[in-house]
């Protein structure tokens, strides 16, 4: 079995990982890790993640959320013991699996948290489908489309709602959305079941902008994208399993 670490660039995190292999007998490799130990915040999962999808991860909070780390400071000998003798949880979280569409060809990419298209110099204009429906055509800055972890980032700042992970569904959430007697939009975060496909059609060709959680994408001739919430593909250790509310109380609502 391999392992890898990978650290936020702060003197603490630093420290910590320093620490960890010494006390870690596994071979030390970058080539394809079976277990990756995330020590940071959030973003710093998320960059693992991207870079080794297929690991099992272990997160270690020293960043400024960590709503995905399990382990904390004092569970340091706990985290050993679990890689050393397999004694820990693996839970499964979904993605945003996606396909850019542009006249000079295709992007694929996934998001754990989400995926937004924004152009904030001008009004989008988006034809928006669901399974091949039209559900409107949006015009304003742009469309966020999250995982039930990832309603707790970017979407919850936009007002969508933070979603219970045991529903699996994913959520659509407009920014910005242009409402007049002229335009009409939704207005409100549309959740939608697992098996549901979006489509996103530009209905003008202007400069924009496209995000699989840090990752973007900067294009001037974008068509379409199609998204679909893909289930059970990244894996998430711990020792104790945390629950969703404790995620959201030790996140947004410390006393």
């Amino acid at each position: 079995m391999k392992y890898y670490i990978v650290q936020k660039e702060d003197e603490l995190s630093k420290k910590i990982k320093s620490l960890l292999m010494e006390k870690i007998h596994l071979e030390y490799s970058h080539q394809q890790p079976d277990y990756v130990i995330v020590i940071g915040g959030d973003g710093t999962l998320l960059a693992a993640v991207h870079q080794f999808p297929n690991a099992i991860f272990f997160a270690i909070h020293t960043g400024h959320l960590g709503f995905y780390a399990n382990y904390t400071l004092e569970d340091l000998d706990c985290l050993v013991e679990d890689i050393h003798h397999g004694s820990f949880i693996v839970e499964k979280l979904d993605i945003i699996q996606g396909k850019i569409e542009t006249s000079k060809g295709s992007i694929e990419d996934f998001a754990i948290n989400e995926m937004t298209i924004l152009c904030p110099l001008k009004p989008l204009i988006l034809e928006v489908k669901i399974d091949g429906i039209r559900l409107e055509t949006f015009r304003g800055t742009g469309i966020c489309i999250s995982t039930s972890y990832g309603s707790t980032a970017y979407n919850k700042s936009l007002s969508g709602a933070v979603i219970d992970p045991k529903l699996k569904a994913f959520q659509l959430t407009e920014i910005a959305g242009m409402n007049s007697n002229q335009y009409r939009t939704l207005s409100s975060s549309l959740l939608l079941s697992t098996d549901r496909r979006v489509e996103l059609e530009a209905k003008e060709h202007r400069g924009l902008v496209i995000t699989f959680d840090q990752i973007s994408y900067s294009l001037q001739d974008f068509n379409r994208a199609s998204l679909f919430l893909k289930a059970s593909q990244i894996s998430l250790a711990h020792h104790n399993e945390k629950s969703f509310i404790d995620r959201i109380r030790r996140s947004f609502l410390k006393d």
